[in-house]
């Protein structure tokens, strides 16, 4: 176990660091999967309760001058089983009016049936307790459809949405989630999507979340008002084939406030809190250790470096 040293270099390093950065508020973020991550979005293949916590396997994913290609691989958030690969999220703090998320896909499922494969949009707080809104292969009969889980301490349930099914053909879906403004922020979420069949953009439904009594989908409404993660995902839950499904990312959309690197406590502002929390847990290994900002399991010079270049950075900055 590593000793934490507080040294005055080191807090003077964090004051000689300080930057102000103005924020932006419903500032729209996008990465376009160019040949790389854009750099200015904290991604993180990290799934609080997933084991590995950090997903990242290079070995299955890479870069097209214009995708981000996931070569899917068996593994899922479902039912406890918490063993999926190559969840890629960001951290977001509160939703503004307005906010949405939206990413566009092309799922090539290369031969494969007698599965649910699925990729799409994630809320994630821990691997037991997320909502995913997702293209999908009916194992029954090769058709794919959209459909939505939500899952709360092992308890799987329907996420109140689902469409009619369509050829394997059209298998690039655009997939968008939106605020509704008719009702009170952290309420309800539209859903809707374009399957390239011609007809454009369309509205799937509006689903209540918790913040609504009677209804059961919790992630939704505690992302919205008090922040978690968002990000894209795979999941290839009992297929046995020999020849991969692979979902081929264009791009990833969203004016949620994004959280900055070294953001600890997830108040949108990396400032002396956060240095500070990182130098009390310096030496600390685990996983879902809000100090560990890049994942790897550790606290350590890598995460205090992080706090430091960041410090005075913003949501939207």
């Amino acid at each position: 176990m590593r000793q934490m040293i507080i040294t005055k270099s080191k807090v003077l390093a964090a004051l000689l660091l300080v930057t102000v950065v103005v924020s932006a508020g419903n500032a729209q973020v996008r990465d376009d999967f160019d040949g790389a991550f854009n750099p200015a979005l904290s991604w993180q293949w990290v799934a609080p309760g997933n084991t590995p916590y950090h997903t990242e396997d290079p070995t299955h994913y890479s870069f097209s001058p214009s995708t981000l290609d996931i070569v899917m691989q068996p593994g899922t958030l479902t039912l406890n089983e918490n063993n999926a690969h190559n969840i890629l999220t960001l951290r977001v703090g509160p939703a503004q009016r307005g906010w949405y998320i939206e990413t566009r896909f092309t799922l090539d499922l290369a031969g494969a049936s007698g599965a649910w494969v699925q990729a799409g949009l994630l809320w994630l707080l821990h691997a037991d307790h997320y909502y995913t809104y997702h293209l999908v292969l009916n194992p029954f009969n090769g058709n794919l459809f959209l459909g939505t889980a939500h899952e709360e301490n092992g308890s799987f349930i329907n996420g109140g949405a689902q469409s009619s099914e369509w050829s394997p053909n059209l298998n690039t879906v655009t997939l968008r989630m939106q605020d509704y403004l008719a009702g009170d922020l952290g309420s309800y979420v539209e859903l809707w999507y374009d399957n390239g069949d011609g007809n454009g953009m369309r509205w799937l439904i509006t689903v209540p979340t918790a913040a609504v009594p009677g209804w059961p989908f919790t992630v939704l409404r505690d992302v919205l008002l008090n922040g978690g993660r968002i990000g894209i995902y795979t999941d290839l839950s009992g297929y046995t084939g020999e020849v991969m499904p692979m979902a081929s990312f264009d791009y990833f959309e969203t004016n949620l406030p994004i959280l900055p690197a070294g953001d600890v406590n997830g108040d949108c502002i990396v400032d002396d809190a956060d240095l500070l929390a990182v130098l009390f847990a310096f030496g600390q290994t685990g996983a879902n250790l809000a100090e560990d900002v890049n994942g790897d399991e550790v606290v350590d010079d890598a995460d205090l470096l992080t706090v430091l270049f960041s410090f005075g950075s913003q949501c939207g900055g």
